[in-house]
């Protein structure tokens, strides 16, 4: 599936979306920000490209779905699911204004701000044996209420918790800056594409936000 550009439509039922920018390539799928019916939406269409460190079996759309039921039974918040289309491998989602997670930790924003919210919804996920991605870019803050907007899930495994993967992305302040800017994966990881974030110069800081808000703390 070629990239789709602003101004581009993409026949949806009832009403077609019509494209105003790519927000994001992940795993799976292209994001775009896009109009149906006059309102504002999120447009996902998967795609089929490898991923060194992922592997999908199957239908790519058919895990957001039931992701997106296993999380609103859970109690995490999450975007709206507005049209789903397994035959030709999108959906459609409410969109939410606000900053990404990324975004604010990238801007200078003091990220101990967000992890109340986001050690609560790592409870949750745990409780039903879940992981979710927790790159800082699949969270969303609207009026100061963080938000899981994407829907993947998986079975959990704490080599791929928040408490020893996803708080290194979120203690990371100035490489998530320069990997918004430039999309270089270096700023982030180690190796590069190898989907691990860095995490030496910061297991002091990442191991107090897990004593102060985790469950030893709350």
């Amino acid at each position: 599936m070629e990239i789709l550009r602003p101004g581009d439509r993409f026949p949806a039922s009832g009403a077609s979306c019509r494209v105003e920018r790519l927000i994001g390539k992940g795993k799976s799928a292209h994001s775009y920000l896009a109009r149906r019916g006059g309102a504002r939406v999120v447009l996902k269409v998967m795609h089929d490209e490898p991923n060194p460190y992922y592997r999908f079996e199957g239908n790519r759309a058919d895990p957001e779905r039931e992701a997106y039921r296993s999380l609103l039974r859970i109690g995490i918040p999450v975007p709206r699911l507005l049209l789903f289309d397994r035959e030709k491998r999108f959906l459609v989602k409410e969109y939410l204004e606000g900053p990404t997670a990324a975004e604010r930790i990238a801007g200078g924003g003091d990220p101990s701000s967000m992890l109340p919210g986001l050690f609560s919804i790592a409870r949750l996920a745990r409780r039903s044996g879940l992981n979710l991605d927790w790159f800082p870019t699949n969270f969303l803050l609207r009026r100061e209420r963080l938000f899981y907007i994407d829907y993947e899930v998986n079975e959990y495994d704490p080599e791929w918790s928040l408490e020893n993967w996803g708080l290194f992305y979120w203690a990371n302040e100035e490489g998530m800056a320069r990997f918004l800017e430039t999309g270089d994966p270096s700023f982030i990881n180690d190796p590069p594409e190898s989907g691990r974030p860095i995490e030496e110069p910061f297991r002091k800081k990442v191991g107090g936000w897990v004593e102060r808000f985790g469950d030893g703390g709350s």
